[in-house]
C-alpha cells in the first residue's frame, strides 16, 4: 500500500477524518486507501462527493468509514490494480444503503446489513442505488485466512449469508462496539477487539462458502475454474504482454492448471487472447461511446502494442481493416 495518506492515520480504535472536499480529493484518498480507480457521480449540485474517515489496523491493514451519494460508481480496472503488490482482502459491511458490487463475473445486490468481500488487486465495481455508508477493511490474505493461505485460489466475491448470525453479529459490532472502543481502552483489549472483527468476518466468508467451491461435483468446480479464468483474461486484455504466468499468478493458480483448462474447452491460450481481443476491439469500433478514440487507440486499449499487427490480424479475422468497419458500420450506443 502507498504510505502518503496511511503512514499519517492514528491506529483502530481512533478515526481520522479525510479530505473529500471534491472528486479529485475523494479519488485520491480511496486510491491509496482502498485501491486505485476512478470515481463517477450522478451528482450534480455542490454538495461534498462523499465523507471519509480512516485508522489503521493494529494487526496490519487499514479501516475506512465511508458515506458516497446515490449513483456514485466506484470502477477498479486492471490498469488501475496492476501495480498492487500485495493480495489483500476487502471486506466492506453496509452500514446503509443498497447497490451492486461485481467482480470476476459475479455480480452481488447489496442491501443495509449486506456484507460484501473481493480481491483488491483484482477488477471490481461498485455501483451505488441509492446513498450508502460503508465500514470497510483492507488486510492481508494471510491475516484473513490465517494458516489456510492455500484458499486463496479459491477464493470469490460473495455476500455473507443473510441467514446467518454471524452477519448480524458482524453488523452489532460496526454499530455498537467500534464506537465503543474510542474509550479509555488499553492497547492490549484494542489489538484482541480488532482480532475479534477480522476472525467474525473471516469466519462469515467461510460460512458462505461452505457448500461452495470445494462441495460441488468436479465438472461444476471446473466450469467454475474456467468462468474465473476467462472474466480475469477480459479484464487483463489492455496488457500487450499479459503470459500465462501473469494470468495464473492474479489468479493464485497454476500455469499448468491454465493450460489445462484451455485445453479441456478445446482452445489455445495464444489462439483464445488473440480472438478475445480482436472481438473487443470490433465491439468498440462499433461502440458511440469509443467514437473519439482513433483505431489505433482502439488496438492499444485492447492490448496490441503494434498498430500494423492490430491491422492485419483484424482483417484476417474479419476481412475488412478496423477502419473500414467503423466507416462502415452503425453506430451502436
Amino acid at each position: 500500500m502507498s504510505t502518503s495518506l496511511i503512514s499519517g492515520l492514528p491506529y483502530m480504535p481512533s478515526l481520522h477524518p479525510v479530505n473529500a472536499y471534491s472528486m479529485h480529493h475523494l479519488k485520491y484518498a480511496l486510491d491509496d486507501l482502498v485501491s486505485p480507480g476512478d470515481i463517477r457521480t450522478d451528482c450534480t449540485d455542490s454538495a461534498l462527493p462523499g465523507t471519509l474517515s480512516a485508522c489503521r489496523l493494529v494487526g496490519g491493514g487499514v479501516m475506512v468509514i465511508a458515506a458516497l451519494p446515490a449513483g456514485c460508481t466506484v470502477r477498479h480496472e486492471w490498469e488501475h490494480v496492476a501495480a498492487l503488490e500485495s493480495n489483500d482482502v476487502l471486506a466492506s459491511i453496509v452500514l446503509e444503503g443498497s447497490g451492486r458490487v461485481s467482480q470476476n463475473g459475479v455480480d452481488l445486490d447489496f442491501n443495509t446489513g449486506d456484507v460484501f468481500y473481493r480481491k483488491a488487486r483484482m477488477p471490481s465495481t461498485v455501483q451505488n442505488t441509492t446513498a450508502c455508508r460503508f465500514v470497510l477493511l483492507r488486510f492481508s490474505f494471510s491475516r484473513f485466512n490465517g494458516a489456510h493461505t492455500s484458499r486463496f485460489e479459491r477464493f470469490m466475491p460473495t455476500l455473507a449469508r443473510r441467514d446467518s448470525p454471524l452477519r448480524s453479529t458482524l453488523w452489532h459490532y460496526a454499530h455498537e462496539v467500534l464506537p465503543a472502543l474510542a474509550g479509555d481502552q488499553s492497547t492490549s483489549t484494542i489489538y484482541h477487539a480488532e482480532q475479534a472483527f477480522v476472525s467474525l468476518l473471516s469466519a462469515a466468508y467461510a460460512e458462505s462458502q461452505h457448500a461452495a467451491p470445494e462441495a460441488l461435483p468436479a465438472p461444476a468446480r471446473q466450469e467454475m475454474r474456467w468462468d474465473t479464468l476467462i472474466s480475469t483474461l477480459d479484464a487483463m486484455l489492455c496488457e500487450p504482454d499479459l503470459s500465462v504466468t501473469q494470468l495464473s499468478q492474479a489468479l493464485g493458480i497454476s500455469p499448468r492448471l491454465v493450460h489445462r483448462l484451455f485445453a479441456s474447452h478445446g482452445h489455445r491460450y495464444s489462439n483464445y487472447l488473440l480472438e478475445r481481443r480482436l472481438e473487443r476491439a470490433h465491439a468498440d469500433l462499433c461502440n458511440q461511446a469509443c467514437s473519439k478514440l482513433s483505431v489505433s487507440d482502439i488496438g492499444f486499449r485492447v492490448g496490441f502494442n503494434n498498430a500494423s499487427h492490430f491491422s492485419r490480424s483484424f482483417r484476417h479475422r474479419y476481412g475488412v481493416p478496423p477502419s473500414a468497419l467503423r466507416s462502415a458500420a452503425p453506430v451502436q450506443a
